[in-house]
């Protein structure tokens, strides 16, 4: 026998004995559980354990439920305190990134990816969560307008007007370069189960105000995408727009296969809480 050859199976005999050492270990914990939930969890176990050593290629979405409830759940929060607050998916990128380091949760980049798609999937909010609930429920009603997932791409538009420029960096902004007038908005793209087209949403806005002029999108920037590409975040801008102080504007989108969406502002749009 090769001296590679015995390599390989004292490897795969580790691999072996840790799973069933794994799935030992779960047996025993939930000794309280039937046989069959206790075996159902063991193997959920052992189907972690080997996804994260990289010998599984993916997870079925019970055993990235395991993953996420053993690791989050029990060894940092209970549930309620992560469940009852769903953030975009820029944030929970954010957070899993924050909380998966050696001294808290303690994710492996792999671990890190599953859970941070669970939480996008099943706790994920349209809009920015970190502000203040004052300014919130104000974005909410003046700002934020939403087409609310006609088909499976949910479309989510925050205009963001010059004098309520420091609401950008809660929003995901940290810089927009320079603008003369104009207008912008922070576009969330979320869609639970295709991907989002790659667009250039630049080609595809127009800006209508009420008296009948109209702008094209000057710029489309990308600020956050997945890498399953179920959700994308971006600021869309209109140098030339020119917003009226009274009245009402609209932003029209011509989305390849799916037609127009229509977003309406009035106004006046007051200012914001302190």
């Amino acid at each position: 026998m090769s001296s590679r050859l015995k390599a390989l199976l004292a490897t795969a005999a580790i691999v072996v004995a840790l799973v069933a050492a794994a799935a030992l270990a779960a047996i025993l914990a939930l000794a309280e559980q039937s046989p069959a939930a206790a075996l159902d969890a063991a193997r959920q176990m052992a189907a972690v354990f080997l996804y994260e050593r990289g010998v599984v290629g993916e997870l079925t979405p019970g055993q990235t439920a395991r993953l996420y409830r053993d690791r989050c759940t029990r060894k940092c929060h209970g549930k309620d305190v992560i469940e009852g607050k769903p953030r975009t998916a820029a944030e929970w990128d954010a957070v899993v990134s924050r909380m998966g380091a050696p001294d808290r949760a303690g994710l492996g980049d792999r671990a890190a990816g599953a859970v941070t798609r669970h939480l996008q999937t099943h706790f994920l909010s349209n809009v920015p969560t970190v502000l203040p609930d004052a300014v919130m429920r104000f974005v909410r009603q003046h700002l934020w307008r939403s087409d609310f997932g006609e088909g499976d791409l949910f479309l989510d538009l925050i205009h963001v007007p010059r004098e309520h420029a420091r609401l950008l960096p809660y929003l995901g902004v940290r810089e927009i370069g320079p603008q003369s007038g104009g207008a912008i908005f922070v576009v969330f793209l979320n869609t639970h189960r295709g991907s989002v087209p790659p667009w250039d949403l630049a080609q595809m806005a127009t800006l209508q105000a009420g008296d009948g002029r109209s702008s094209r999108a000057s710029g489309w920037k990308v600020l956050y995408g997945d890498a399953q590409q179920h959700h994308r975040q971006g600021l869309l801008s209109f140098d030339d727009a020119n917003i009226p102080q009274a009245g009402e504007f609209e932003v029209r989108m011509e989305l390849p296969g799916l037609g127009t969406r229509a977003f309406l502002w009035r106004l006046p749009i007051p200012a914001p809480p302190p």
